[in-house]
């Protein structure tokens, strides 16, 4: 454990600009520690229309951050996994990689390097984006309330929809990537959010 929060300690310095990590600091707080302290009071209207506004806040920036915000751009589709390819050199490959796994993810770090800094960060940023929509869905939606599956591919449906509306509209590439990391954020979120979720419901 102490290797693999030294290997953070190194990288996200690296990775990340302090606007980044602010941004970190602040899903952290919107996500989890806010419903949490919610959770703990009786008052369930209270906890459903706080995760109802917090939810809005977070489609509205993220609409900002992947289509609203963006000036027009000639877009095209970029090589699939092509992002993984320039942000990451597995020193043992891939599949010396995944046997390594049950060693531990500080084991594991040790045979992985960052190869190409922007692509990481990319990879990265991507998948944390993501990781409130899957918190939050089963706190606003009840059909989502205890179903890891349905927030996920909701989450899958709304990064295919960025990515055909950047393509569409010019202002980005349409990358299979994204949606990968997307998808991975919103189901990390949604493992957080279910869990949570049937807790405060059984209260």
């Amino acid at each position: 454990m102490k290797e693999w929060v030294d290997t953070m300690q190194y990288y996200v310095p690296i990775l990340f600009s302090k606007e980044d990590q602010m941004i970190f600091v602040l899903v952290l707080f919107m996500v989890a520690v806010l419903p949490v302290l919610l959770c703990v009071l009786h008052f369930k209207p209270l906890v459903r229309g706080t995760a109802l506004i917090i939810f809005a806040v977070y489609i509205l920036g993220n609409l900002s951050f992947t289509i609203l915000g963006r000036e027009g751009i000639y877009a095209s589709q970029l090589p699939t996994f092509g992002n993984y390819r320039q942000a990451f050199d597995l020193e043992l490959g891939l599949e010396g990689t995944l046997k390594m796994l049950p060693e531990g993810i500080g084991e594991t770090l040790r045979h992985i390097h960052i190869g190409n800094y922007t692509a990481a960060r990319e990879v990265f940023l991507n998948i944390l984006l993501y990781v409130p929509m899957g918190y939050l869905l089963p706190f606003v939606c009840k059909p989502m309330r205890y179903s890891v599956l349905a927030c996920t591919v909701v989450g899958f449906l709304c990064s295919c929809a960025t990515e055909f509306a950047q393509l569409h509209y010019h202002l980005g590439y349409f990358q299979i990537d994204d949606i990968i990391n997307n998808t991975i954020g919103c189901l990390i979120g949604a493992v957080l959010g279910c869990a949570l979720s049937r807790l405060w419901r059984t209260r």
